[in-house]
């Protein structure tokens, strides 16, 4: 059973770290409606792609999240939950791995959800 389940949810901010173009962002949010805009390429579904990996994971692979030349990439997302304050961070870590005898490149997405009030 979710722990959000039927409550109020509200996004607070956001902390990007070698996510696509941002080599390190913080994004506060205001109360009520907030609308992304910006040109072509600025970020906006960037933004969108993190808190979905946040909350969720994210079909979206770990590579096309991870800035180009990155080994770490990281999202924190900032919750009030009911007046709680929750934090939910998701990492994407490139390691080198062996399969096979030969040597690969791969992407290992992890999601941590550590709470915090």
């Amino acid at each position: 059973k979710s722990i959000f389940l039927g409550r109020t949810m509200l996004i607070k901010r956001i902390k990007l770290h070698n996510i696509r173009s941002y080599s390190s962002q913080v994004i506060n949010f205001p109360s009520g409606s907030v609308l992304l805009s910006g040109d072509i390429g600025s970020g906006k579904s960037t933004i969108l792609l993190a808190i979905e990996f946040a909350l969720f994971g994210s079909d979206v692979s770990g590579e096309a999240l991870m800035r180009k030349g990155a080994s770490e990439a990281s999202v924190e997302l900032t919750l009030d939950v009911e007046g709680k304050e929750i934090t939910i961070s998701g990492v994407v870590t490139f390691w080198y791995g062996k399969e096979d005898g030969a040597e690969n490149a791969s992407l290992l997405d992890e999601v941590a959800i550590p709470f915090r009030s």
